[in-house]
């Protein structure tokens, strides 16, 4: 297993994308750290801000918060772009060539094949160039560099060379690249011309309004941790306001009755993924940076679950996520699929014995993941206590992985000398 581990780590592209997702971890890092900022302290409806009255004591916390976040824009707010820029850098390198142009043509390519007006207005939709499609801007820088690197010329770098010249010799390949992102433009086009995204998303619709069984929250959960290991973390906004009539209905039999016992839908997966799915962010990414803390072997890996640990405990996982990493990781895909329905067959369990009641009453914006079962039962302490020890477990289940990591980067070290 190791072996196969370490021959897949050796492969072109997803060197590509390893090297790519390490270098763009700074700016994640920085944008988590404002995300879970401006989530959990900053406004009025945080954990923080209703904890303490924010508005009262700090009348800034509007403007404050606008600032914050206008960082977190610059960060992962476009974090795409900066994914294609080094993706395609990188992959020229590897092949051996260098060109002034490529990270550019790749970032023109880029917003080329997404750039679209938000429906009758002159605004454009920023969306597809956040944190979300980041994977998808490493695949466009690689294919970028690649065409560069087959079909363009090495500009070696000399202080007199001409900056002119060396773009008009490169002109093939940058005409080949922005055609081949015109013609994906104009077959996206079509498809929001004809309403394709909005038929998928009233299909989607028709399911969340149906009544849930348990079976489909599993599968829905499955599919949301999986999109997310491959990359794409869009299926999160679909999972959390799944099955919303359900989660009504239970709210108002709380109030109405004075009790969270006995609710109609006491195993809805909004409560059960969103309580004990997700502690730490999906994949149970806490778990993971407990796990690397205490037994990887590689400082670059402790050092970044450390500076990722704060933002975590608050469910705001994409640094670790894009650090370590795990996306296209073969070996966190197992931990990360599988722990949070782990989590939520636990949870499940506990509410079935009635050790604790129903996770029903909802929460204040960016509550450390740990909190979320206590705060949703109205304070039962039981459940603080047993989401601690899902934490525990989750953490056990890493850490086999953990050290099957620390092998395979042992020896593909080795590799390379």
């Amino acid at each position: 297993m190791v072996d196969l581990l370490v021959r897949y780590k050796q492969l072109t592209f997803i060197k590509i994308l390893q090297q790519t997702m390490v270098s763009i971890f700074p700016f994640a890092l920085i944008g988590t750290y404002c995300w879970a900022l401006v989530n959990s302290f900053l406004s009025t409806n945080s954990f923080f801000g209703r904890l303490t009255n924010i508005a009262k004591w700090f009348p800034a916390h509007n403007f404050a918060g606008a600032i914050v976040n206008d960082i977190s824009l610059a960060t992962t707010g476009v974090l795409a772009l900066y994914a294609a820029f080094i993706s395609a850098e990188l992959t020229m390198r590897h092949y051996g060539k260098n060109s002034s142009i490529v990270g550019i043509a790749s970032v023109a390519s880029y917003i080329l094949i997404f750039i679209h007006t938000i429906r009758n207005t002159q605004q454009y939709e920023m969306n597809y160039y956040n944190a979300t499609w980041f994977i998808v801007g490493i695949v466009v820088g690689y294919f970028v560099g690649w065409i560069f690197a087959k079909l363009g010329h090495n500009i070696p770098e000399v202080k007199d060379r001409d900056l002119v010249k060396t773009i008009i010799i490169n002109i093939k390949p940058l005409l080949i690249v922005l055609a081949g992102a015109l013609i994906i433009h104009l077959g996206f086009a079509t498809y929001r011309q004809y309403q394709m995204d909005r038929i998928i998303a009233q299909s989607v619709s028709t399911v969340a309004n149906q009544h849930s069984s348990y079976g489909l929250s599993i599968l829905i959960s499955l599919i949301t941790t999986f999109t997310m290991w491959l990359g794409y973390a869009g299926t999160l906004n679909f999972s959390s306001n799944i099955f919303g009539n359900e989660s009504i209905a239970n709210l108002s039999y709380a109030l109405s009755h004075k009790t969270p016992w006995n609710i109609p839908y006491p195993y809805t997966l909004q409560a059960l993924f969103n309580g004990f799915g997700g502690i730490g962010g999906v994949g149970a990414t806490l778990a993971l940076v407990i796990a690397l803390i205490l037994f990887s072997n590689k400082r670059q890996k402790r050092e970044i679950a450390v500076t990722s640990a704060a933002p975590v405990f608050f469910n705001v996982n994409l640094a670790p996520v894009v650090g370590i990493p795990t996306i296209l990781n073969p070996i966190y895909v197992i931990p990360f699929v599988l722990s949070p329905i782990v989590n939520m067959l636990l949870g499940s369990v506990a509410i079935l014995l009635k050790m604790f009641p129903p996770l029903v009453y909802p929460v204040p914006d960016g509550i450390p993941g740990i909190l979320g079962p206590l705060m949703e039962t109205g304070g039962n302490i039981v459940a603080l206590i047993y989401t601690i020890f899902i934490l525990i477990v989750d953490v056990m289940i890493y850490i086999p992985f953990v050290k099957l990591d620390n092998k395979v980067a042992k020896k593909y070290e080795e590799s390379l000398k």
